[in-house]
């Protein structure tokens, strides 16, 4: 079950996102929401910048400000309500902190990456998904809250793959739909009929779809996903956080990582 999440901002439109959507969560498991405000730019940064140029000091303290602001405000609206929540919203905040909190939750909630245009590639989730070892979901910025009846997981047979669907069951089991979408192959060549029985004897009835993505790159299923996605009215993604952590590509995961997490219309639910 999830009774312990953790929503992840900083400052900027994810607050909402993350926030908003583990509310939403909370309601539905009975769980209890604690916040934290990573701050993007840290006040030694600015105070070692502001040796060159000093002006920038006053300048940098307020928009800092201002996104801690952002952060305590969405709080308020959307997750302050919830009993046994706290907020952790300081400037001591690092990414060792948001591991060591992280692990001792069931789920992290993250907005959007590139959905602020002051912080397109956050560091906070590139460590969620690979240093947490926990499940994580990204909060899209549609503002409506929705039942997370209808989830596709997105199999391929992989070690990630199966931990996301492991970590996905509380979702699977409470939804009125599931389906196996594989991309790319066919469904036995990835032992999607043994799939279907495993969730089965969970009490999950899952159906199996394929799809042909058109091209073999990583960013050519990632695009077939969001179409499925998009046509099938999904409400929730399951899918694997592939990638080997550098920083090489989109926050250092693979191509169709990267392009479901910055473009899913509806919360994707993501394990490497």
């Amino acid at each position: 079950m999830v009774k312990s999440v953790l929503a992840i901002s900083e400052g900027g439109p994810d607050a909402a996102m993350a926030f908003r959507l583990a509310a939403q969560i909370a309601a539905d498991f009975g769980a209890i929401v604690d916040g934290l405000h990573f701050p993007h730019g840290r006040l030694d940064d600015i105070n070692i910048a502001a040796q060159a140029m000093p002006f920038l000091r006053d300048q940098d303290r307020s928009r800092l400000n201002g996104r801690l602001h952002n952060t305590e405000g969405a709080w308020r609206e959307h997750a302050a309500g919830i009993v046994g929540g706290t907020l952790r919203a300081g400037w001591d905040t690092t990414l060792d902190t948001l591991v060591e909190m992280g692990r001792s939750a069931d789920l992290l909630v993250l907005g959007r990456p590139g959905a602020d245009p002051e912080n397109a590639a956050p560091a906070t989730i590139h460590a969620a998904i690979h240093d947490c070892a926990r499940p994580v979901m990204v909060a899209p910025p549609d503002p409506r809250a929705r039942r997370l009846s209808s989830v596709v997981i997105a199999w391929n047979g992989s070690a990630q793959a199966a931990r996301a669907i492991e970590y996905a069951l509380p979702f699977l089991v409470r939804a009125d739909k599931v389906t196996i979408l594989v991309a790319g192959a066919t469904p036995d060549a990835v032992s999607a009929p043994l799939l279907v029985r495993h969730l089965g004897r969970h009490g999950i009835a899952a159906t199996v779809d394929a799809i042909d993505p058109g091209a073999a790159s990583g960013r050519a299923r990632g695009r077939a996903l969001l179409g499925y996605t998009s046509d099938k009215n999904v409400d929730l993604l399951v899918m694997g956080a592939y990638g080997r952590g550098q920083l090489s590509g989109f926050l250092g995961l693979g191509g169709a990582t990267g392009k479901v997490i910055s473009s899913c219309p509806v919360p994707v639910l993501l394990a490497h």
